[in-house]
């Protein structure tokens, strides 16, 4: 009896009309496959995951130059599928193709289904979206870190598979004399996502301050072990002079980290720039280069199997030089958000041109390269101008958190968001005040060069954290609070 897929047809049919189909020693068309359809990867990662509507891109072989009646097919949890949609033609070719997570899937096997088989299952793990409402938000007192920073980076591992770790990561910064650190200590996320002790895990090989860091892992790149931190650039002193480093350090299962090495160095030294990971690729964008003066530069390289860096890819520059900004990645488009485009000391309590503006650029998926059109500064600008902020992107929506306005001692004292539109745009920004805000706790304050992270609980509800930073009203003054929602 045929072995049946629910949805599928029979694999022994499949191999009949295959059979019969082709003819020996024919000249094989790319297009026009003579077999079951292959996927080797899907969001070039080995664990892909993603929340409904978020983006899917599935690379292999034999699926047809067009899509006619093939689909790909996510499992609807209680064994049968769902189909994605296709938005394009273009979205389909015999070796690429790009959709969505449709609504009401599950985790599961994805698999392409073409008229002549199914390729093997991989995994796809469906995660929750986040929804953003300032004006709601209820802000909770964590676990302080262990000692006063600013000017650090946070970081989020969910590691593991079937035995699952979720680890937020306080990676180097300044110390109240403005001394680079070197110190990196984590925290296990628990229910409702409340945050263990912090405990110290291996330093860096040397100190350091604003610099921007991210995680890869089977669930958002090429790699095959549990995961690997990601430490680039940042100031090597209390001056802001800038480095060219990047190190990597690995990741246990239980989130601890260790050997750091030095990777591929920067084409050029940078503090206070920022970096995500999509789709396999480092993305570094803007950041002071030596005096402080911003760069509008953005760079690519891809993480290989083993968490190697190949070299740095020069890509559209941004619209003009800025750092102390926010950073993101959604849907396909890189975003930046505010920063400053004059020369500023990054310990300064004074903001030297804050900017409004949001900036995005379209991902080509097929080859990690950003689109020659480069980038495009969009008509919906942030509530203020502001820098030394950040923003947390997740589930169709940014949430930017405090920093410091153009000419000001005084900063933000609330966290404001939008949602993404589908062209890339994004809607108008709305803020919280009061006791929506941090600094509306009796252990909060107005903050600038802290740090923001977005992570999940065991219960998949996403949650903000916000950590460190210094006081807007007594620059100097570093803060050790953590707070999240």
């Amino acid at each position: 009896m045929p072995v049946r897929v629910p949805g599928f047809l029979p694999l022994s049919l499949v191999y009949v009309a295959v059979a019969g189909a082709c003819g020996g020693g024919d000249i094989v068309d790319p297009d026009d496959p003579t077999g079951p359809p292959v996927v080797t990867s899907i969001n070039g990662a080995t664990q892909p995951t993603g929340p409904t509507g978020s983006t899917v891109i599935i690379e292999g072989s034999n699926f047809g130059g067009t899509q006619g009646s093939s689909q790909v097919l996510f499992s609807s949890g209680t064994g049968g599928t769902i189909p994605a949609a296709i938005a394009s033609a273009n979205d389909w070719t015999s070796t690429f193709i790009i959709t969505t997570v449709p609504a009401g899937a599950s985790s599961g096997s994805v698999v392409v289904q073409t008229p002549l088989g199914i390729s093997v299952p991989l995994p796809f793990t469906v995660t929750q979206n986040a929804a953003f409402s300032p004006s709601t938000i209820s802000w909770s007192v964590a676990t302080d870190l262990p000692v006063a920073v600013s000017g650090h980076a946070l970081a989020f591992a969910l590691l593991g598979d079937t035995t699952v770790t979720r680890v937020v990561y306080s990676i180097g910064g300044a110390d109240n004399g403005g001394a680079p650190v070197s110190t990196v200590h984590l925290a296990t996320v628990g229910a409702g996502g409340a945050l263990g002790p912090w405990t110290a895990t291996a330093p860096l090989p040397a100190p350091v301050a604003f610099q921007a860091a991210s995680v890869a892992t089977p669930a958002n790149a090429r790699i095959t072990a549990t995961g690997f931190v990601y430490v680039v650039g940042g100031a090597t002193d209390a001056a802001g002079t800038p480095g060219t480093i990047v190190y990597r350090g690995a990741v246990a299962a239980d989130g601890s980290v260790s050997a750091w090495v030095s990777m591929t160095p920067l084409p050029v030294a940078l503090h206070s720039a920022g970096a995500v990971i999509f789709h396999g690729d480092l993305y570094v964008a803007g950041g002071a280069t030596t005096a402080n003066a911003p760069s509008a530069a953005v760079y690519r390289s891809r993480i290989d199997a083993a968490g190697g860096l190949g070299p740095w890819q020069a890509q559209p520059s941004l619209p003009f030089a800025r750092a102390h900004f926010g950073f993101g990645t959604f849907g396909g488009y890189l975003y930046t958000f505010g920063g400053d485009s004059a020369v500023v000391a990054p310990h300064s309590g004074t903001a030297g041109k804050s900017i409004a503006d949001v900036a995005f650029a379209r991902i080509n998926l097929r080859t990690g390269d950003l689109e020659p059109a480069g980038w495009t500064t969009g008509s919906t600008k942030l509530t203020k101008s502001v820098s030394k902020h950040t923003a947390v992107v997740a589930g169709g929506y940014v949430l930017t958190t405090a920093g410091l306005y153009n000419g000001a001692a005084n900063g933000s004292t609330e966290q404001s968001y939008s949602q993404f539109n589908a062209d890339g745009t994004v809607g108008s920004f709305n803020g919280a005040t009061g006791s929506n805000t941090i600094a509306s706790l009796v252990a909060g304050g107005n903050l600038f060069n802290h740090a923001a992270i977005g992570y999940t609980d065991a219960a998949g509800a996403f949650h903000v954290l916000v950590a460190g930073g210094d006081d807007v009203n007594t620059p100097g003054s570093r803060h050790k609070g953590v707070f999240f929602y």
